[in-house]
């Protein structure tokens, strides 16, 4: 925890260097050390090209022959967001190029391909995911490489925008959330669990005349091996606090997977139910005091309208416990259906 007391200089100079023997982890612990942004990854255009902001001076490059590179539209806690055309298809496409030092060893460039693959694997199977379309190096004019990944252009606001407006009924957030729902489900299938559910990491866009929604970031999702989901060696979890799920800070109650999603998606569910989030935190002390045993932040406890049939499925998924929750998202997403059916 040391990081958290240097300047903000120190510790990306002490990640970046670290970025080049371990990729995930080094990513983690930017997540951890940021985890209260909540800003989006894929935005709404400027009004026209700017130069702003872009210190890798990478706006009005032409990347890999065919990546037009127009604006920097965001910056996360490891990589910068571009807007740019894709000049052989002729349409738009965000740019995503991971920060780091400029040593791109064997080790970071494996786990950043790996990455992108899990991602483009992913989003062919359902459109409820970002679509990835290819991943690859740019040289910048001073000699230094830096890995990108090329993703479709998002054009609308992220989740946490959009439900600036106050509560919103059970079943709008059932309509609403039905594709994210269907995305994770289908990433649970594929032996994957995203790690990282809320507002800022859905997208809501427009397609063929309807508002849909699709799912970002699987950057630091886990991947299951032949024995299932293990327990994590020890390395820092990568959380947001207000929505990780408690095995998320605390080991001991066995590994992250497919139920710590069902948490996350829960606790957007609530979100939106309320208005407000049900426990906003500032620190990673208040968001583990958070994450404790005793009540839990389901509609009721925080003044929400709900049946009896839809208060008892956000506890389970809600439960302290991991075991105690159902086992996918689409599990849960049936009981949600079918308790808001009943009433």
């Amino acid at each position: 925890m040391e990081l958290i007391e240097v300047p903000k200089a120190a510790q990306e100079a002490r990640l970046d260097q670290a970025a080049t023997t371990d990729l995930a982890l080094a990513n983690e612990v930017r997540s951890l050390l940021g985890f209260n942004h909540q800003g989006p990854l894929i935005e709404a255009p400027p009004a026209k090209a700017t130069q702003a902001g872009d210190v890798l001076g990478i706006v009005g490059q032409v990347v890999d022959d065919r990546y037009r590179v127009d604006a920097l539209v965001a910056e996360g806690g490891f990589s910068y967001v571009y807007r740019g055309e894709h000049l052989r298809w002729k349409r738009p496409l965000a740019l995503k190029v991971i920060k780091h030092d400029g040593r791109i060893g064997e080790r970071l460039q494996a786990a950043f391909v790996q990455e992108s693959a899990l991602l483009s694997e992913l989003s062919r199977k359902t459109n409820g995911i970002v679509q990835s379309y290819d991943v690859g190096q740019w040289q910048a004019p001073s000699g230094r490489r830096h890995l990108f990944t090329a993703l479709e252009w998002l054009q609308g606001c992220t989740l946490a925008e959009a439900c600036r407006g106050g509560a919103w009924s059970l079943s709008r957030v059932i309509s609403t959330l039905a594709p994210v729902a269907e995305a994770l489900q289908i990433a649970h299938e594929s032996g994957v669990a995203h790690q990282d559910i809320k507002p800022s990491n859905i997208f809501c866009v427009e397609e063929q005349g309807a508002r849909t929604c699709k799912l970002l970031d699987f950057g630091i999702a886990k991947v299951a091996s032949d024995e299932g989901f293990l327990k994590s060696s020890g390395t820092l979890k990568a959380l947001t606090a207000g929505y990780a799920a408690p095995e998320q800070f605390m080991s001991n109650l066995g590994a992250t997977g497919p139920w710590t999603d069902v948490h996350g998606l829960a606790m957007v569910c609530v979100e939106l139910l309320l208005g407000h989030h049900p426990a906003p935190v500032n620190d990673v002390q208040s968001a583990m005091k958070a994450a404790s045993p005793g009540e839990r932040p389901t509609p009721r406890t925080h003044g929400a309208d709900v049946s009896d049939a839809v208060e008892g499925v956000f506890q389970r998924a809600l439960s302290y416990k991991p075991e105690h929750r159902p086992r996918t998202a689409g599990a849960f997403w049936r009981d949600l259906q079918a308790s808001a059916n009943a009433d």
